[in-house]
Order: structure tokens, then C-alpha cells, then sequence
């Protein structure tokens, strides 16, 4: 028990020292060196909207990891389909059928316009990780379904989870915004 509290205390103690170089996270990229990410020079209101829809997927992932960690899996299953599937709402910014949209002829909402907006200016590779992690949900969700009925599927739900991750992951490797 005091080796637990040492490493514990050591831990906590080592923390502000460091804590206050890497809270800003423009800093932090500094620190690290150049960063060779694609940079996506979007609007303003383009930005702040992508931005947004990123951390609405990053809240979804974390309530399937949630659901899924606590055998809920077609409670993880729904919230990959309905908030992260390729039919959400939360992929209408990278379907390249949102591209086809005529302005002209069919009168569009902000958000409607802003996804319009995101998928003209979204580069292909980044188009290409979006629709996969947004089919990887899709993926999960079904193997997510099969684990709720038959338990030695969870094995295959979990890879196909993490598979949803690395797509985030792989994209935020290779773009960035200001």
C-alpha cells in the first residue's frame, strides 16, 4: 500500500510542472515541431461547424465505448447508426451526394448549408477517411448486434470499434484546421 501511495503522490506531484507548457494546445504543436497535416483553409462559420461536428462524433464514440463497455451493445449499435452511420445527419458533410445539392432549386437550411459548404471544400483523402469511419459505425453496429445476441461475438464488436477510432485517428493525422 505505501508503494501505491509513492508512485501515486509521485504522479500527482509531477503533474504541474509540466501541466501549465501543454494547456494550450497551439503550444503544444509548437513544442513538437513543424506539423506537415494538410492544412483546410474553410470559412469561418465552415470551420467552426466542422469543428463542432467532430466533437459531436468524438461525444458518440465515447457513449458507444460506454454502452459497449457496459454489455449494452444494441444500445452502442443504435447510437453508431443513428448519431454515426453513413445515414446520420453527422455524415451529411463528407456524402459526396450532399455535393449534387442545387441551390438554386431547392431551398436549404444553415446546417444543410454548411455540410453543402464542408463537402465542396473537404479534400478527397479527407472525404475518403470520413465515408470510411462513417461506414466502419455502420460495421460496428451490426457486429455490435450479433454480440447482443450471442456473446462470443463481442470479440469481432470490439474490432470493429476500434476500426472507428482509426479512422479518426488516421484523419487528424493528415489534416488540420487553424
Amino acid at each position: 500500500m505505501k508503494i501505491l501511495f509513492c508512485i501515486v503522490f509521485g504522479m500527482i506531484s509531477f503533474l504541474p510542472a509540466y501541466a501549465d507548457e501543454f494547456t494550450n494546445h497551439q503550444q503544444h504543436m509548437s513544442v513538437i515541431g513543424n506539423d506537415s497535416r494538410q492544412l483546410l483553409n474553410y470559412p469561418p462559420d465552415v470551420r467552426v461547424y466542422a469543428l463542432a461536428n467532430m466533437r459531436k462524433h468524438l461525444q458518440a464514440l465515447a457513449e458507444i465505448m460506454d454502452a459497449f463497455a457496459n454489455a449494452k451493445y444494441d444500445l452502442a449499435a443504435g447510437i453508431a447508426d443513428s448519431r454515426l452511420g453513413m445515414d446520420s445527419s453527422g455524415a451529411a458533410g463528407c456524402r459526396v451526394d450532399s455535393m449534387k445539392m442545387d441551390m438554386k432549386t431547392m431551398p436549404m437550411s444553415e446546417t444543410s448549408h454548411l455540410d453543402h459548404q464542408m463537402s465542396l471544400l473537404m479534400p478527397e483523402g479527407m472525404r475518403e477517411l470520413g465515408q470510411n469511419m462513417h461506414r466502419s459505425a455502420n460495421e460496428f453496429a451490426v457486429k455490435a448486434r450479433e454480440a447482443d445476441k450471442d456473446s462470443r461475438n463481442v470479440a469481432a464488436a470490439a474490432i470493429a470499434l476500434a476500426r472507428i477510432a482509426q479512422q479518426c485517428v488516421a484523419c487528424h493525422e493528415s489534416y488540420r484546421m487553424q
